[in-house]
């Protein structure tokens, strides 16, 4: 269970956007602690280095000048220290310090300060500090020297305070950013946790057969749209397997009539062929009658299974030549006439076997439907990039309703169901042979009377 929510979509959304918050709080904490302290270095920087020439500028040569100088002055005593060196001409000094200098000179003496940067030392003891310094000679003193002190801890102090502020601010930000996140996510997943439950409903229900439809939701747009498909897929399957239902009806009802006539005929013989061996003969002849009818039903069926999963290969074919050859053989084999009309010189890419299948399935079933003095008709041409053959027949036709099914399999027509033998498989063949070779099929009336069968395909 915890594999699984770690795998749905909506924890993945949370991870990615949780390590982007993540990312963008780290790159704005170390942004705002490097602005920060710089600014502040920067401050006691110039603090330290303004203080230093100040000092420059009042010429203090004396005590009493200093003192007056510290009177007026704002400086921090606790942060800031000061040192005057005064070396008179004879070589002789004297200091002058703030107060709090000595101490802050004597520990940072005693704890060995490093120097850090140019102008920033570090002691274990006084921590970082800043040092400015200036030098100035006038006519008392050969020189003067100014140092300035500033600490830095105050600066640090603060950056520490804001790091530790900072961090405490992204966590919170990213408990409940992440907190957030995962609810958005759920809620834009949910048509898709949906949609997941109602196909595993059907995957479960056996006895649907694909009858249910899934949820369309209106957004997102990507889940709409695979709802949409999944839908279309559904009622596909859904035809293809009430089609299949049919067809197994049927292949069961076709087989069932011969199968009951043989084993009503051997049981005939076995009660009454000992005492009337004049039935055998009959008996035999009806059995071998519908065992060549099971027969050809069969090999009806395996023809149409191979045609569902036939992997058809493509050549170049000279189809004028292909329809001259063909209709010498059909014409003797028919014993009809037939009356073609070829275009010459035709070439397409297609596949000769199964040009030849569907010409003899289309010619065999004009011969069979129409009266034995009639012709029937044969047309081929090439228009554009399209193919057209067309066979015709002057026989009772096929009714407009009935039309659209003579392609089904098992379909035959009310006027020819009793009176013409057939399984009514042949057409659903062709079909199958058509669309493979990426074609169409349609059926027509023919003028006067009769069926028009036309076939249409691609010429490369």
């Amino acid at each position: 269970m915890k594999n699984r929510l770690f795998n749905t979509s909506a924890w993945r959304i949370t991870r990615v956007y949780a390590s982007l918050l993540a990312g963008i709080a780290v790159i704005l904490s170390l942004v705002i602690i490097s602005v920060v302290g710089v600014k502040q270095y920067d401050a006691q920087k110039q603090k330290a280095i303004g203080i230093a020439r100040a000092l420059k500028r009042s010429e203090i040569s004396t005590k009493d000048d200093w003192l007056w100088w510290r009177a007026g002055s704002s400086t921090n005593n606790h942060h800031t220290f000061i040192r005057l060196r005064l070396i008179k001409k004879n070589g002789s000094e004297s200091y002058l310090y703030s107060p709090n200098t000595k101490r802050f000179l004597t520990r940072a003496q005693k704890s060995k300060g490093k120097k850090v940067s140019m102008n920033v030392y570090y002691s274990p003891r006084t921590g970082f500090y800043y040092h400015a310094k200036s030098l100035q000679s006038d006519s008392s003193y050969a020189a003067i020297h100014y140092d300035v002190w500033v600490e830095l801890n105050g600066v640090l102090n603060l950056l520490w305070l804001l790091i530790r502020l900072i961090l405490l601010i992204t966590f919170i930000f990213l408990v409940l950013g992440t907190w957030v996140i995962y609810l958005l996510a759920r809620r834009l997943n949910q048509p898709l946790v949906q949609l997941t439950k109602t196909t595993k409903k059907i995957n479960r229900d056996l006895s649907d057969q694909y009858q249910s439809q899934l949820p369309v939701p209106q957004s997102p747009q990507e889940v709409h749209d695979l709802s949409v498909e999944f839908n279309h897929l559904l009622r596909s399957l859904s035809d293809q397997a009430q089609a299949d239902r049919q067809f197994v009806s049927n292949a069961s009802h076709e087989l069932k009539t011969p199968i009951a006539a043989i084993r009503g005929h051997v049981s005939l013989i076995q009660r009454r062929g000992r005492s009337h061996p004049d039935i055998i003969p009959t008996s035999l002849a009806f059995i071998d009658q519908e065992s060549g009818r099971m027969q050809r039903l069969i090999e009806s069926l395996l023809q149409l299974s191979h045609a569902n999963q036939l992997e058809l290969k493509f050549e170049q074919v000279n189809l004028s030549e292909l329809m001259i050859q063909m209709v010498a053989e059909l014409g003797s084999t028919l014993n009809r006439k037939i009356e073609a009309t070829i275009q010459p010189d035709v070439l397409a890419v297609t596949n000769s076997d199964s040009i030849r299948q569907i010409l003899t399935s289309l010619m065999t079933n004009a011969q069979k439907y129409s009266p034995a003095d009639q012709p029937i008709g044969l047309t081929m041409n090439a228009t554009g990039r399209k193919i057209m053959l067309t066979v015709s027949d002057f026989g009772r036709g096929v009714s407009d309703e009935e039309k659209p099914h003579v392609f089904e399999r098992f379909y035959r027509t009310k006027a020819v169901r009793n009176q013409v033998k057939g399984n009514g498989l042949g057409l659903a063949i062709v079909y199958q042979l058509v669309l493979l070779m990426h074609g169409e099929i349609k059926v027509e009336d023919n003028v006067p009377n009769g069926a028009c069968f036309t076939v249409t395909l691609p010429q490369q």
